[in-house]
């Protein structure tokens, strides 16, 4: 099962009438393991193994699992996350056939088998995009704080794969860029580097989720981690 390039929506009121009356440990269960579902497609049908997802999970199996009914397919899934998730990735389908409909207008030439062809093997753009690209990918990295601004190489790399193959809207990106950067998140301490963007399509965020600065937790551990791994390059 193919995984949704797109943030996860939360009804609020819906999750708080669902989860009444549980303790908090119990709805961190359940938080993770919708989201492990949301990445995956699917949970295990024995949910003794849902412990290695969320330690001491099975302490609340039958809670969970009433949450998770066992589908025709073996496995277990929540049924209004995969409604939410079914369209998350309908949407992701329609945007990607837009991208290929702007593209052949920018680029011009038949592009009539795009759909069909493999997208590992993208038909390549002309010199001409391939040097818009380069601009587009510049003014994206110049965005980021210089401080973050580490291994241009590796992060043009990476928008050839994500932005250019995949016929994503330029302008689209570069402008997350710029509203995250702009952002309580994008402009403190934690914030993600530019390579990290890229990787997990910022433009498909909620901004809302950016109005608080992460924490020195896990945020700030792969803030640390885009150092290292994008010096040098």
């Amino acid at each position: 099962m193919k995984k949704v390039k797109a943030w996860m929506p939360l009804y609020v009121s819906d999750f708080l009438i669902a989860t009444l009356g549980w303790d908090a440990e119990a709805v961190g269960h359940y938080i993770r393991l919708l989201l492990v579902q949301w990445d995956r497609g699917s949970l295990s049908s024995n949910s003794s193994e849902w412990d290695a997802l969320s330690p001491k999970a099975s302490e609340y199996k039958e809670l969970l699992e009433s949450k998770f009914p066992i589908c025709s397919d073996g496995l277990r899934r929540n049924a209004r996350l995969e409604e939410e998730r079914e369209k998350a990735q309908e949407v992701y389908t329609q945007r990607v056939k837009a991208g290929r409909k702007g593209a052949k207008k920018r680029w011009g030439g038949d592009h009539s088998n795009d759909e069909s062809s493999s997208s590992d093997h993208p038909t390549s753009p002309p010199s001409k995009a391939a040097t818009r690209g380069h601009a587009d990918a510049k003014k994206a990295y110049d965005l980021a704080p210089v401080f973050r601004q580490q291994g241009w190489k590796r992060f043009f790399r990476a928008w050839n794969e994500i932005v250019v193959r995949q016929l994503i809207e330029p302008e689209k990106v570069v402008n997350a860029f710029s509203m995250y950067y702009d952002s309580p998140q994008g402009s403190g301490k934690f914030a993600r580097g530019p390579h990290r963007l890229l990787e997990e399509e910022v433009w498909e965020d909620d901004p809302v989720s950016w109005e608080t600065q992460e924490s020195s937790g896990k945020g700030g551990s792969m803030a640390m981690l885009d150092d290292i791994i994008g010096g040098g390059e």
